[in-house]
């Protein structure tokens, strides 16, 4: 069998899970590497011996290699850039890490190099192949708690390096409807960065998905201590908690039996989300058809950040399609509005 040549920028700490994922195939592999610093290279070779071509330049790889696939796994600011880059190089698909970007500007740029060269495009929310999501998606759409009338997310990280992750799961618990509007209010009091842009210190944000269906949020220090990731899903007949990470289980009430049920949840190594998100984009590739993790999954997840952003700083609700393209923390951190 032929193997798909796939390159990676970026060879810091996620790029080992897209290693992972990447070698979990029968059909791909990694044969090429980038990262601005000999230092990480360096270490990507002693770890990874068997990927034979490492640069300093991924524009030089790109062009070198020519690969079938690119993983970019840089942090945000520079993903717009490189996704073009790799786009127009001739990759067939693009694993690109999360968040898409840090602007919905940004975002329509990636989406339109891809368009234009035919490459498709995938945004890294492998979380919803993880097990005690998808088994818990399986009890809902059978109707065990009813219809789903309300989602909540507990998320001790950011808006953009963690909660993006919550936001896709809201998506992906409400069948990706669109949203109508968002209200939200963000907090802003130590100035963190992280991964090369700004982030806040905690969020409340209430999402109102066309379908009817209502979504919570909260993150940062408004969030439960342990909670990351940790999703509870309100029906009309019931209820259902999905454990986060380091809570390997999910469990429902919904009157069938007496109390809570919980189920224990071990992610399988041939379940490995990142090699289940691989194996399909390059699926998608070959064959067509539907994908999970789009880049326009991904921009309509940096909407609704940003219209969280933006309704802080108008003090109201934001409908949906948000025109807002920029960065609205970024802004308002720029102008002292926060």
């Amino acid at each position: 069998m032929s193997k798909n040549r796939v390159a990676i920028i970026g060879l810091g700490g996620i790029a080992n899970a897209h290693m992972r994922g990447w070698g979990a195939l029968d059909n791909a592999k990694v044969v090429a590497g980038a990262d601005i610093a000999q230092s990480q290279l360096d270490k990507f070779s002693n770890k990874y011996p068997e990927v034979p071509q490492l640069f300093l330049d991924y524009r030089r790889m790109l062009d070198e290699v020519k690969p079938d696939y690119v993983s970019v796994c840089t942090w945000p600011p520079l993903h717009a850039e490189m996704v073009e880059a790799a786009a127009a190089a001739g990759a067939k698909g693009i694993a690109c890490e999360k968040p898409m970007a840090n602007s919905l500007a940004e975002c329509d740029r990636m989406l339109v190099a891809c368009r234009a060269s035919g490459t498709k495009l995938a945004i890294g929310h492998q979380r919803r192949y993880n097990l005690r999501y998808t088994e818990a998606k399986a009890a809902l759409d059978v109707g065990k708690i009813g219809a789903l009338i309300e989602i909540q997310s507990l998320c001790r990280g950011d808006l953009f390096t963690d909660a993006t992750h919550s936001l896709d799961l809201l998506r992906f618990f409400a069948d990706d409807s669109p949203v109508e509007w968002v209200l939200g209010q963000v907090e802003c009091k130590t100035g963190r960065s992280r991964f090369g842009h700004e982030v806040e210190d905690a969020a409340l944000a209430f999402v109102s998905f066309q379908s009817g269906v209502r979504g919570l949020i909260q993150t940062g220090d408004v969030s439960p201590q342990a909670a990351y990731q940790r999703i509870m899903l309100t029906g009309t007949d019931g209820r259902i908690e999905i454990g986060g990470d380091g809570e390997e289980y999910w469990r429902i009430i919904n009157g069938e039996q007496a109390g809570w049920v919980t189920h224990q949840v071990a992610q399988e190594a041939a379940l490995n989300p990142f090699a289940c998100y691989m194996r399909d984009l390059i699926r998608w590739v070959d064959e067509g058809g539907d994908y999970i993790l789009t880049g326009e999954g991904g921009r309509a997840t940096i909407e609704i950040i940003n219209a969280v952003f933006e309704s802080s700083h108008r003090r109201s609700r934001m409908r949906l399609p948000l025109y807002v393209t920029d960065n609205p923390l970024a802004r308002m951190l720029a102008n002292n509005e926060l």
